[in-house]
């Protein structure tokens, strides 16, 4: 296959039990650690960026401290700090996992480089992970708190985080990938599988997202693909990819080009 960087995010959903306040699925973390190492060996001109989401960690922390909506009290301050250190938990976790299979993980989090304007980005060091990966390591972030000159703090997730890269690191594709197969019509029966989503169809056919029904402060699947579908028709070339990586050798084969779950396209 031709060399080309991908976007991956790891959902929250999948790497920890969303109903077990911080509770990470290690053997899931290297299963899947194991895949990408292995798609690495048999590609090794590939590049990756890696995100992942906080799960049963950081979301549990900012669904009680309402740091999203910002932070002025030396309360609230207290209360992004512990938003920063449960969502560096997970990461702590993911790293040390990651590094055991031979992944040559490295991580960059946002709350160090980043800054906000009313939950807009407008400031970002990016250059220690275009840095990253140009020298073949395997730069890892993670939906995370962030500095804002308007409101004090926020929450960005790792979608928000995808598109604020998209323009400096210009990715070929973003996997995006979860513990449901794709996006569905009549969530939560998820019996209704939607295979491709464009800007045109998700406004003709008045497709209907559900929220996350774990707690999952930056908006579940709606938020998801409603920023995906922005960043395909400001990069008409770019494909998104949202599918299970519970189903042993999806993240490999989805890596590796095959078509899995529901692909966002601009046409």
């Amino acid at each position: 296959m031709d060399a080309m960087l991908t976007f991956l995010k790891l959902g929250g959903s999948l790497i920890t039990d969303k109903d077990i306040p911080y509770s990470a699925r290690k053997q899931t973390i290297k299963r899947l650690g194991i895949e990408i190492f292995s798609f690495l060996k048999k590609y090794p001109h590939q590049k990756i960026l890696i995100g992942h989401g906080s799960g049963s960690f950081g979301h549990t922390a900012a669904a009680n401290l309402g740091t999203i909506h910002g932070a002025r009290s030396l309360e609230e301050w207290r209360g992004f700090q512990s938003v920063w250190w449960a969502a560096h938990q997970l990461n702590q976790i993911v790293c040390e996992i990651f590094l055991e299979v031979g992944l040559p993980i490295i991580s960059l989090p946002a709350s160090a480089s980043v800054l906000t304007l009313d939950r807009s980005i407008i400031k970002w060091t990016s250059y220690p992970i275009k840095k990253s990966i140009q020298e073949r390591l395997l730069p890892i972030l993670y939906g995370d708190v962030i500095f804002d000159q308007k409101i004090g703090a926020t929450i960005l997730s790792t979608e928000e985080l995808f598109s604020g890269l998209v323009g400096h690191l210009q990715p070929h594709r973003i996997l995006l990938v979860g513990k449901d197969a794709g996006v569905y019509k009549d969530f939560p029966h998820n019996k209704l599988q939607i295979k491709t989503i464009t800007p045109e169809s998700y406004q003709r056919d008045f497709i209907h997202l559900g929220k996350s029904e774990n707690t999952d402060v930056t908006g579940g699947m709606a938020a998801k693909v409603k920023e995906m579908l922005e960043i395909v028709q400001k990069n008409v070339k770019m494909q998104v990819q949202i599918f299970s990586g519970d189903i042993p050798g999806n993240v490999f084969n989805g890596l590796s080009g095959e078509h899995l779950g529901t692909i966002i396209t601009a046409s």
